[in-house]
């Protein structure tokens, strides 16, 4: 259960809440909205056909729920559906990472509130994201 061309995906997620207008753009930050990021983005991948994921999460919390094999009986619906997609189907490594080394996301997360739609799927980084992809890199979040 590997992608067609045995290539690893990585999933980023990240978010923040606009001061303003109290606007949370998911991709991460508060425990629910992280989990249904995470959720979105493994179901988007799973769609097109990718099983083999390395989920990078920002968020310590989170990483350690969704990394223990042994939370049966989590009274947070989003959390058990999470857990029960992650455990059915493909192969999928949770890490967390620091903060300041989950630049794509973070940036991704902040363009999100000019987007017309609350939901974007790209399949090509926009050009200010690559060199955020390189330091992404340099500070291993994609090992």
């Amino acid at each position: 259960m590997v992608n067609s061309d045995g290539n690893l995906v990585f999933l980023s997620t990240d978010a923040f809440v606009a001061r303003d207008s109290g606007y949370a753009p998911t991709g991460g930050v508060a425990r629910d909205p992280e989990v249904w990021a995470i959720l979105d983005g493994i179901l988007i991948l799973l769609s097109k056909g990718y099983k083999r994921v390395t989920i990078m999460t920002n968020n310590l919390e989170v990483a350690q729920t969704l990394s223990d094999i042994d939370m049966e009986d989590l009274g947070i619906t989003v959390l058990r559906r999470t857990l029960r997609t992650l455990h059915s189907e493909g192969e999928w490594r949770i890490k967390h990472i620091r903060r300041n080394h989950n630049l794509v996301a973070d940036r991704l997360a902040k363009l999100s509130l000019s987007w017309k739609s609350s939901l974007q799927v790209m399949d090509k980084a926009p050009k200010d994201i690559l060199d955020l992809l390189k330091v992404d890199k340099t500070n291993g979040c994609f090992m």
